[in-house]
């Protein structure tokens, strides 16, 4: 099961859907999670990442996403 993009609003869930696997992630999906997060925020919600691969992880890191979208490993 790959990434998938869960968005909240005042801690419940209000939609879900996967994250484009184009293989590899790189800085394209990392700028692709910004801006939703931005959206997200505008709208009064946040976005939450299940099953995301270490590679994703460490590119949030990175790029100092992890501390706006939070990430839950993969199980």
């Amino acid at each position: 099961m790959g990434p998938t993009v869960v968005l909240t609003r005042n801690g419940r869930e209000v939609a879900r859907w996967p994250l484009p696997d184009g293989g590899r992630p790189d800085m394209v999906v990392v700028d692709r999670l910004a801006r939703l997060h931005l959206e997200a925020k505008r709208l009064g919600c946040t976005i939450i990442l299940r099953n995301v691969s270490s590679e994703l992880a460490e590119l949030l890191e990175l790029s100092g996403l992890d501390d706006v979208v939070v990430a839950v490993a993969e199980e």
